[in-house]
């Protein structure tokens, strides 16, 4: 309230600096005017006196010219000083609500003042809508229509958000560009149409998923809904499979006990999977060099991204990624759940990911050609990588 304040006086002050002069003005310009005319009344008087005392006019002829001037200056001081006041007062009042109303709708749309007034989350929420409206908009334009990573980027982002049937035609949009090859997205959409249409789960859903677990047989996604499908069916068994399937590859705590309520309530029995949770870290070791023959080719304020990828699956957002500058490397790091692009989608959640180390040449976080790049296999429980960024992206 104490910045609202003073953004207000000092919007009240500079409405005030351009509406005084206007409001002065009438007032010099009344003095001026008045002056000039006075001036001009005492030359001509002085002219008349003088054609009078030559005999250039009779007497009569002088008094009459004598009574015109004083009509005229009469006028002159009754039209002179009203007239004006009026409309630069108008103006001086409305410059004053003019500058005031601007100020704060400018500041209103592009300030940053929620994050004082709001807090700093909702002004962050703020600014994740605009983001994600930016990329709806940019997919919308025959540039975007055909950019599968961007599509299958605002389908998550919408997910996130809870915009369900939005997810659905973004996935929809990143299904038929993939061409039903990638099953991250077919589990994508899948779950998309049953969030949108919990009544078409069984019937268009679960299909789907069953569908991915043919070829993706460990994906989490379609392990998960894949079991909500057998329960329905009555196969408590191979609900409790799929899901202890789950467990087994190390969930967050969150969504662990969600799926053990899940096992019990189908009269199963939950699995020790690996870490449970309990202090066990998720993540990978990583070491990031730079090969001495394309040190030269980066200055050392150049970006460096380090992100973890579904194994098979690059083209959708990374699931942890890390940022740095080539003047810090080599560098060791760790790279796990805490460095989620995605809330909810998570590294320990799956088993093989690709890691990949990049320096880019544009400073943006799309690979481009001219970049550099190393990467490594992992898998959940392996050792450490060491990573050497030894090759010119094409």
């Amino acid at each position: 309230m104490i910045f609202l304040g003073i953004a207000a006086l000092m919007l009240l002050a500079a409405g005030l600096t351009v509406a005084l002069p206007l409001w002065r003005g009438r007032t010099a310009a009344g003095a001026s005017m008045g002056k000039a005319n006075r001036e001009v009344h005492a030359s001509r008087l002085r002219e008349l006196q003088e054609d009078l005392e030559n005999g250039r006019l009779s007497a009569d002829d002088h008094a009459a010219a004598r009574r015109d001037l004083e009509k005229d200056l009469a006028a002159a001081a009754a039209d002179g000083p009203s007239h004006p006041a009026a409309p630069r007062r108008i103006a001086a009042v409305i410059s004053v609500v003019a500058v005031v109303t601007a100020g704060a709708a400018l500041y209103w749309r592009y300030g940053s003042w929620r994050v004082g007034s709001e807090g700093v989350e909702a002004a962050s929420t703020q600014a994740v809508i605009q983001m994600v409206d930016d990329l709806a908009a940019r997919l919308q334009t025959p540039e975007g229509q055909g950019d599968l990573q961007g599509w299958t980027m605002l389908g998550h982002s919408y997910m996130i958000m809870g915009r369900y049937a939005d997810a659905l035609q973004a996935f929809t949009h990143a299904r038929d560009l993939s061409k039903d090859a990638d099953p991250q997205i077919l589990s994508s959409y899948a779950e998309a149409l049953t969030l949108s249409d919990p009544g078409s789960f069984m019937d268009k859903a679960l299909p789907i998923f069953e569908q991915v677990l043919k070829s993706d047989p460990r994906n989490v996604q379609a392990l998960w809904y894949g079991g909500l499908g057998a329960l329905q069916r009555g196969d408590r068994s191979l609900a409790v499979q799929r899901w202890n399937e789950v467990l087994a590859q190390d969930p967050p705590a969150d969504y662990r006990r969600v799926i053990e309520k899940a096992i019990a309530a189908a009269g199963g029995t939950a699995e020790e999977g690996g870490a449970t949770g309990s202090g066990a870290t998720s993540g990978v070791a990583i070491h990031v060099s730079l090969a001495p023959a394309l040190a030269a080719k980066v200055p050392p304020d150049a970006i460096v991204f380090v992100y973890a990828q579904p194994k098979g699956n690059a083209d959708g957002p990374p699931l942890a990624a890390r940022r740095m500058k080539v003047s810090e490397l080599p560098l060791d790091l760790q790279l796990g759940d805490r460095d989620a692009v995605l809330p909810g989608r998570v590294l320990s959640a799956y088993v093989d990911v690709m890691v990949s180390a990049r320096i880019s040449v544009s400073g943006t976080a799309t690979p481009r050609a001219g970049d550099l790049i190393g990467r490594a296999e992992w898998r959940k429980g392996g050792k450490s990588l060491d990573i050497v960024i030894d090759t010119i992206l094409k």
